[in-house]
């Protein structure tokens, strides 16, 4: 169980480095607004689809943008990322905007670096305690 946790956290970082690869290429060649960036990469992510919903609902953006990633089953340090891009994206020109993507593109491949490190740091641990718990369970009941 908590072997999956760290892997569906490696999975979700590696995702949204995806979405700001994407959100970067379309502010910088189309200019699109960010509420169409969110909608059209919402399926991609379960708290993009979450914020684009809430803008359906005629929610501002950044208030959208924090209910999906408070809701979304973050932990509490990969929530504080993903809350940090959210308080400024869409409030500066269109280089600030691709500035912006690139900074947080960074933070977000350090932590995913993090993340894969914990990974696979623990996962093992954990896997083989499930191995000897479940052995000394089947002693146990011999």
């Amino acid at each position: 169980m908590e072997s999956h946790r760290l892997a569906l956290r490696v999975e979700r970082l590696e995702g949204f480095l995806k979405f700001l690869s994407a959100a970067q290429t379309e502010i910088r060649f189309s200019a699109r607004p960010v509420d169409q960036i969110v909608r059209r990469y919402g399926n991609e992510l379960p708290f993009l689809k979450a914020c684009a919903n809430c803008f359906e609902n005629g929610t501002d953006f950044f208030t959208a943008w924090q209910h999906g990633v408070n809701h979304s089953g973050l932990c509490d340090k990969d929530k504080e990322l993903f809350n940090g891009f959210g308080r400024s994206f869409g409030t500066s020109d269109t280089e600030g905007q691709v500035s912006h993507c690139a900074l947080y593109y960074e933070l977000t491949s350090l932590s995913l670096k993090e993340a894969k490190e914990e990974k696979d740091r623990k996962s093992k641990l954990y896997q083989m305690f499930g191995i000897f718990s479940g052995m000394a369970a089947a002693l146990l009941l011999c």
